[in-house]
């Protein structure tokens, strides 16, 4: 570990990009919170208001991902997040003056998320490609885990700020602070735009529509990545209307508002920071089902979310939960930057968000009626009976049991690495 850390470090772009996702990601620890609270404080709002919120950031994340990875396959990676994460800042530093002010609406809200959301699928499929554009192949697993470490320590840090502004001088402050942290973020990965090279263009070029038929052969051609694409179209689902619909309600109306849910959220992040270091000490022989096996946790959390108001034991199970999902992240993230070409990975990449994150809108749609129906633990116990069907099912798909560690696998045919480097 500390030797591919003392070997990155070296890595001027690197170094670069680790204070990039620091800085950015405190502000996403922040932004949580005071966005949620800050819909749940407007004046008549319900489950149902933070629901609407939520669904229109979520929705053009999906519909535009696609294309997202076609636009970062064809330009430089860092010159889109970069440029993305700057104009991003401006949308979410005017939802915060606008809560400060008064003059926040649900439908204002709901409408600057789907501008951030649009931007968001530009981001992240041209993110997923910029790592293995700043170090060497063999180093992929540990520049995942450091910058995945650093990102995590930053969101620990940006929940509890989180929690503690919101209940001190309002959510609209949060909202700023998150904002600047983008600006930041992007000025930083801006600097970087010089890596990757801009496609040429030709009457022989490929169409869009022959790019995205090329990324899906790509996707589709491995069983591995359709079964855990399929499964976290549920996963995913659940585990975003956990977090930013029904989690919120429940604390503020069971759990005893923002703070409370901050701390379980903080957990969750040291959590998180705890997968990432397991994933820099332990390398397994079958990643992916390791790392889907560790998912478990995650619904253990959502039992106990609905089966006990107990703070510290929900901070526990958030914080298991927390190293379940980013140890896998980290697995999958290496698999699919190992195993999928270097000029498909963006398009790979926004398969997977795409598919990963389908059903997300429409299940931030009706989280909240839902919650506000059932109530929250009744809730909280529907959707960790499906995320534990879901994940059990994904265990039984033989391409996934079989793909190894430091293999290429296309079409399920193992190439050993060393035999046939890429």
């Amino acid at each position: 570990m500390m030797s591919d850390l003392a070997t990155l470090w070296r890595i001027s772009s690197f170094r670069l990009l680790l204070l990039a996702r620091f800085i950015s990601n405190f502000g996403n620890g922040l932004a949580p919170i005071a966005l949620a609270f800050g819909v749940l404080g407007l004046p008549g709002a319900t489950a149902s208001s933070l629901s609407i919120v939520m669904a229109a950031q979520m929705f053009p994340i999906v519909a535009f991902m696609l294309v997202g990875g076609v636009i970062a396959d064809r330009y430089p990676r860092a010159l889109i997040v970069g440029v993305t994460d700057i104009i991003l800042s401006g949308f979410v530093i005017l939802n915060g003056f606008s809560l400060l002010q008064g003059n926040a609406s649900v439908l204002s809200l709901a409408a600057v998320g789907f501008v951030g959301g649009s931007l968001s699928a530009l981001w992240w499929p041209a993110f997923s490609g910029l790592v293995p554009e700043v170090v060497p192949e063999k180093y992929l697993q540990s520049a995942n885990s450091i910058v995945a470490l650093g990102s995590n320590m930053a969101m620990i840090a940006g929940t509890v700020t989180g929690g503690f502004i919101v209940a001190t001088v309002g959510a609209g402050w949060g909202l700023i602070v998150d904002g600047c942290t983008f600006l930041i973020a992007g000025i930083l990965i801006y600097q970087l735009r010089g890596l990757g090279r801009t496609r040429s263009v030709s009457e022989n070029s490929p169409s869009v529509l022959q790019d995205l038929r090329h990324g899906w052969k790509e996707f589709s051609s491995r069983s591995w990545v359709v079964a855990v694409v399929a499964c976290y179209s549920v996963v995913a689902m659940l585990t975003e209307s956990v977090l930013v619909v029904v989690g919120p309600y429940h604390a503020k109306e069971v759990l005893g508002g923002a703070k409370p849910w901050s701390w379980i959220l903080a957990s969750l992040s040291f959590g998180m920071v705890s997968g990432v270091l397991i994933s820099l000490r332990w390398k397994p022989s079958r990643p992916i089902v390791a790392g889907i096996s560790s998912q478990f946790f995650l619904a253990t959390w959502m039992f106990a979310m609905g089966a006990t108001n107990s703070i510290p034991i929900l901070i526990v199970t958030a914080f298991l939960c927390g190293v379940s999902m980013d140890f896998f992240m980290v697995l999958w993230q290496t698999a699919l930057q190992t195993n999928i070409p270097r000029e498909a990975l963006s398009r790979v990449a926004s398969y997977d968000a795409f598919g990963s994150l389908f059903f997300a809108p429409l299940g931030l749609v009706v989280a909240g009626p839902i919650a506000a129906r059932l109530g929250t633990e009744k809730t909280f116990e529907i959707f960790g009976a499906l995320t534990l069907f879901c994940i059990s099912c994904v265990l039984l798909v033989p391409g996934v049991r079989a793909l190894k560690s430091g293999k290429i696998s296309a079409n399920d045919q193992e190439i050993d690495l060393a035999e046939n480097p890429k």
